[in-house]
């Protein structure tokens, strides 16, 4: 709504301002074809009157020329269009003002005058004005768009080239059919380097066009042409100030010969004259050679009496080919039969200098017949085909809208008045065209016209840009196409000049120069003075000239200037050759070095899952190796002949290598100091942090990528490359890859922090236990390298065969890490595979197991847990009926840590106690069983349940939390059930059949268990002394009551277990932790135990239904139970899907309340295991007290604690 309001004011304001100035001006003339829509175009009809802004002479061929080719161009596409295309051309006379004027008058008769004033009376007198073609002047088309967007009339000019009119925020509803002035600048720039015309005055008009065609060809310029001189004149300047600028021009020191004048038709006739009078006051004035811009083109008036001084010019024109049909139109022509032009009458008379209409008393004026010839003078405008295009643009932009628009309407119309009807060609839709909406359809418009020339137009509104360079060789020959040049869609653009003869300002095809100073002689460079000026300056003997860059350059080491001094010969070179002795046996060791790490990695691979190559951690093991390997490739490289590759090689390839080394090893040092260092607290209850072997990975290539990043920043600020070695100079080349001493050695810091770190770890870990002794082959590994490293450094700096000391090192130092870090390994799996085992790489303690009745368990819900233990018990209970006799087998498995001797005091090896106990443990197993208790010698049965637990124990359950880490097994929190599935299945078999003979033991007897003991791996001894008088807590009462009971789930009933020894697929795997209380449909298989009732006594299925146990109910699906059951009463049929769902309900229980037990179970053989260790600690501790009082008899003190060996009395503990 405020638009619009705004629009009325604006109108009605030109409105009154069109009248005003109408009425102020002599006559303002109207060529006018009417239509269905009308167009306007402007044409400099008059010349400007030089020193005002009126208008002067009828211009023939800007003004009646370009008006006649409009009008018939019009009437040729009329008879192409759905409609009638009318025109209204008024004059511009080449001033801004009339054309201000001209535009005001177009918008008043079209608009303002009744489509907005809606008074009474008021008549349309002609239709509105829908898009405008022209004005030529860039400054006037300026003014003109300036108005026009206003209203957003769309204007499309023929002649205006200025670059501002590219800017779509200032000029959103202007185009034109030629291209910008920028391109204009890059023909003329082309030009110049084609001529090699470096050094140039130059000479613009003032306005848009001169002063943006200047500063275009001065951005162009600005590294390819010198401008010496430029200056800006104005268009209606006098002929003297011409001649200031040329004198200015001519005096300077280095005179340039080639000027620009980026300026109009007029402009460039006054630097012509000026040129002229210049030579007539002086002779001896030189003549310059001149290229004109587009303004000049061909023009032939601009050149008119000033031939002499414009020959050899060069001029830019728009291709623009001459219109061949026009000719014979305008010839044509006559004063008496052309009426439509108002300023025909006036141009005939001016031209054949007669009247059309003489009063009577004149008898001196010449009368014009009206038949004389326009051929006389005549002289084509360049710029006509320009003008055709412009109008078909706006004319094919209407067709498109009219067909987008106006064919239903067509149709319409046609439907319903029939054909033939009278009606108006145009559609409501397009009696008001909206401006924005035609500038669309005008952009969009392409095509290709008579003369080649492709028609289209960019986000600017800018078509292709197409020039003709043409050549004034003066007299009849007058202008010649030179070349031209041209841009092509993609952007790309070229200079194409024709092999004929040029004629240059001498007359002559000569080509001249128009350069500051000479080119300089051999092994001189130029030291610039002024713009493009220079003296020439000699260089120094072993120094090349660069002539790109100007300056005298140094040839680097080893290379000598040639004879032409723009290059430098290299000098021969000397290098350490592959085939000296000392090159060969470097490469030997390294290639011996390589295959013995091949060699070390095939045995890994091939012994990958045996615990000697685990313990290694073995992806560090490969990681190492593989650095290793890389450390042995280098010394081909070091050794070879230096260049880009191979320096490059030897700059990245050591400190990235020995830190894939290090890295590994200070990342597995530091997982075993951590591991140590929680093995300190009496109680490890957190795994540490980062001991995967993922983590480990990761942290070892993050340790590397500092590495990699250290190398890229140094490679970066001093690029590896071959040099001399400067001692051998001056004469002599020693090739070798050259680099300063900071950016070789920067890059070993940070393997020296890593190697520092590693000692230091190793000397952390020194008292590992002597099964995980990697730690110190990891120090003496450190050790050797520091030695090997300083003494390297040492070599590196104060030798001048820096190639072989680093073959050597880099080798020595890889092969002391595979030495000392893997022969140990590659000598256990080739010459002792007896000793890769896993037993090997733990300690060792006691295992007990029990064998008997239990009778009941106390409750331990409340109990917590708090860490794994190794004393852990299960018991599994045999029935044979509801009535039978109980048959347990109890497994307990504790620590045996205590000692009542005073040797035990000291150190407690691990294999002695083994040894000693060994008689123990054949002597003291018993099985209870039968009709009375008696001893037996252990059978095959009882051997087996025996390997089943020492293996159980060497294998998973009493390696401590340390030792597997070390080993790098991932030790997750089990139930019991799990734990000693696998390991004691057949074991139990055999024991629960031995048990379960039909005759009853007494009771008595079964309540009296036997002990059988055996080695079991060690807990980590707690290193830190009780303190003096300390107290011990004291256990619960629950502990007490635990300590005296065989754990059995007898007395947790309704749970029983049937052992069916025939059954080959009863495993106690079933009762592994990630199964229980899982869903009852998966949790435990048919032949497991799934309730207290045996299958057995379960009521069969009725009569006529398929036999099936309760196992094969269990464990049908749905869907088999569908198809068994298919055709059966639908009463048994849902019958039997209830049992199978109580079936899956019953075993989804057993498995929660064994988990729960074993929780129970894995709760009191902490505590156990935890009791014994502070009981062996007190009687420690009684014993050293003891002994300070016998050697210090004054001393008096009280042992606060008394342990008994049972734990009779637990409120001893205070």
């Amino acid at each position: 709504m405020l638009y619009s309001h705004v629009t009325l004011l604006m109108l009605r304001v030109v409105d009154v301002v069109a009248k005003t100035t109408v009425q102020q001006s002599a006559k303002m003339l109207v060529a006018e074809i009417p239509g269905d829509i009308q167009i306007g175009a402007m044409f400099p009809m008059h010349r400007q009157i030089s020193g005002a802004e009126g208008c002067g002479a009828i211009w023939e061929q800007y003004g009646i020329q370009r008006a006649e080719i409009a009008m018939l161009t019009v009437a040729a596409l009329n008879e192409q269009l759905p409609f009638r295309l009318g025109i209204s051309i008024r004059d511009s006379c080449w001033t801004e003002r009339i054309a201000m004027e001209q535009a005001i008058a177009f918008l008043r008769e079209g608009v303002a005058q009744c489509s907005c004033c809606q008074t009474a009376g008021c008549q349309k007198k002609s239709k509105p004005i829908i898009a405008i073609v022209g004005p030529a002047k860039s400054a006037t088309t300026i003014a003109v768009q300036n108005l026009l967007q206003v209203f957003r009339i769309p204007q499309i000019a023929y002649s205006a080239t200025t670059t501002d009119l590219s800017d779509k925020d200032q000029f959103s509803y202007f185009m034109r059919v030629v291209p910008s002035d920028v391109w204009q600048a890059r023909a003329i720039n082309s030009l110049l380097m084609r001529f090699n015309w470096t050094y140039i005055g130059v000479v613009y008009s003032a306005g848009n066009y001169g002063e943006k065609g200047f500063e275009a060809m001065e951005r162009l310029s600005h590294s390819e042409v010198c401008i010496a001189y430029s200056h800006k004149v104005k268009t209606l300047a006098e002929t003297e100030d011409y001649e200031k600028v040329l004198t200015s021009m001519a005096l300077l020191k280095s005179r340039p010969q080639v000027v620009v004048c980026f300026c109009e038709g007029a402009s460039m006739k006054k630097a012509f004259e000026a040129q002229q009078n210049l030579r007539r006051k002086n002779p001896k004035f030189k003549f310059f050679q001149w290229i004109g811009s587009d303004g000049w083109a061909d023009r032939l008036d601009v050149v008119e009496g000033v031939e002499s001084e414009a020959a050899g010019s060069f001029s830019i024109r728009i291709h623009s080919p001459k219109v061949a049909r026009f000719e014979p139109y305008y010839f044509s022509l006559e004063p008496n039969n052309h009426t439509i032009n108002p300023w025909f009458r006036d141009f005939w008379q001016q031209k054949f200098k007669c009247l059309l209409t003489v009063p009577k008393d004149d008898t001196v004026s010449k009368v014009c017949t009206g038949k004389e010839n326009l051929t006389m003078g005549y002289e084509q405008d360049p710029k006509l085909s320009q003008v055709i295009n412009s109008i078909r643009v706006v004319a094919y932009a209407l067709k498109a809208m009219y067909e987008d628009r106006c064919r239903d309407y067509m149709n319409l119309t046609n439907t319903v008045m029939g054909p033939g009807t009278t009606m108006s060609p145009v559609c409501p839709e397009m009696e008001n065209i909206n401006g924005t909406l035609l500038y669309r359809y005008m952009v969009n418009v392409s095509f290709v016209d008579e003369y080649q020339q492709e028609i289209s137009f960019d986000a600017n509104g800018d078509p292709p840009a197409w020039y003709d360079i043409l050549n004034y060789v003066g007299g009849k020959d007058g202008f010649k196409l030179a070349g031209d040049f041209k841009q092509h869609r993609d952007g790309r653009h070229y200079l194409r000049m024709n092999k004929a003869p040029k004629t240059f300002y001498d007359g002559t095809s000569i080509l001249p120069e128009s350069v500051c100073s000479k080119p300089c002689t051999v092994g001189q460079r130029q030291r610039k003075t002024t713009a493009c000026c220079w003296i020439c300056e000699n260089c120094a003997d072993v120094q090349i000239v660069n002539y790109t860059a100007n300056v005298c350059q140094d040839c680097p080491l080893g290379f000598w200037p040639d004879a032409n001094r723009t290059s430098c010969f290299p000098l021969p070179h000397e290098y350490q050759p592959m085939a000296s002795p000392s090159s060969m046996l470097a490469l030997v060791f390294a290639s011996f070095g390589i295959v013995t790490t091949l060699l070390t990695i095939f045995i890994f691979l091939n012994h990958n899952s045996t615990p000697v190559v685990k313990s290694t951690t073995r992806e560090l093991s490969y990681i190492i190796l593989s650095g290793i390997t890389a450390c042995y490739l280098v010394s081909f490289a070091i050794l070879a002949k230096p260049n880009f590759v191979t320096c490059f090689i030897t700059r990245i390839l050591p400190p990235i290598s020995f830190s894939i080394i290090y890295a590994a090893l200070l990342t597995k040092t530091n997982r075993i100091a951590r591991i140590l260092a929680g093995s300190k607290k009496r109680i490890l209850t957190k795994k540490p942090r980062f001991l995967s072997t993922m983590s480990q990975v990761i942290i070892t290539w993050i340790l590397v990528g500092i590495q990699c990043v250290i190398v890229a920043v140094g490679v970066i600020q001093e690029m590896p490359q071959a040099g001399f070695e400067p001692h051998f100079m001056p004469r002599r080349m020693f090739l070798v890859c050259s680099s300063s001493s900071v950016a070789f050695i920067t890059p070993f810091l940070w393997n020296f922090f890593l190697i520092t770190l590693c000692t230091v770890y190793a000397v952390k870990t020194r008292n590992l236990p002597e099964n995980f002794n990697e730690a110190k082959f990891i120090g003496f590994t450190m050790y050797c390298t520091l030695v090997v490293w300083i003494a390297f450094i040492v070599l590196h700096l104060g030798t001048h065969n820096k190639a072989l000391t680093m073959s050597f090192s880099f080798s020595l130092s890889a092969s002391i890490a595979l030495i000392l870090l893997f022969f140990p390994k590659l000598y256990i799996i080739l010459l002792h595979p007896e000793k890769n085992v896993r037993a090997s790489y733990t300690t060792t303690k006691l295992i007990r197991c029990h064998f008997g009745n239990s009778q009941g368990m106390s409750d331990s819900k409340n109990l917590s847990y708090k860490t794994r233990t190794s004393s852990q018990s299960i018991s599994l209970r045999s029935s044979s009926g509801p009535s039978g006799p109980t048959r347990t087998a109890s497994l307990h498995i504790m620590n045996q840590s205590t000692g009542s001797s005073a040797n035990q005091l000291g150190k407690h090896d691990a294999s002695t106690q083994t040894a000693e106990n060994s008689s123990r443990f054949l002597r003291t197993f018993s099985v209870v069983g039968g009709p009375s208790t008696r001893r037996k010698t252990m059978d095959d049965d009882v051997m087996q349940l025996i390997d089943s637990c020492r293996r159980y124990q060497d294998e998973r359950m009493h390696s401590s939390n340390i030792q597997n880490l070390l080993l790098e097994e991932d030790v997750e929190e089990e139930d019991v059930g799990q734990i000693l599935a696998s390991s004691i299945e057949k074991g139990i078999r055999t024991v629960l059949s031995t048990v379960s003979r039909p005759s009853k033991p007494s009771l008595l007897d079964l309540d009296k268990p036997e002990d059988i003991a055996f080695p079991v791996p060690p807990r980590p001894q707690v290193s830190s002394p009780l303190p003096y008088r300390h107290q011990i807590p004291q256990p619960p009462v629950i502990f007490h009551q635990l300590s005296h009971q065989h754990l059995t789930l007898s007395q947790l009933q309704p749970l029983n277990v049937n052992f069916d020894p025939k059954e080959d697929s009863y495993n106690l795997s079933n009762m592994a932790p990630s199964e229980f209380c899982s869903s009852p449909s998966g949790s435990i298989s048919p032949t497991s135990p799934v309730s207290s009732k045996s299958s057995t006594s379960s009521p069969g299925p009725k009569a006529g239904l398929p036999d099936l146990s309760d196992e094969e109910l269990a464990q049908l699906s749905v869907r088999q139970l569908n198809l068994k059951l298919q055709g059966h009463d639908r009463q048994v049929v849902s019958a039997l899907k209830q049992k199978r769902r109580t079936l899956k309900n019953r075993g989804y229980a057993l498995n929660c309340r064994v988990r729960r037990i074993q929780n129970q179970i894995q709760l009191e053989a902490d505590n156990v295991m935890l009791r014994e260790q502070i009981r062996y600690l007190t009687e420690t501790l009684h014993q050293l007290q003891s002994r300070l009082h016998y050697y210090e008899p004054g001393t008096n003190f009280q042992i606060q604690t008394s342990v008994a060996s049972g734990y009779q009395s637990r409120n001893e503990y205070s």
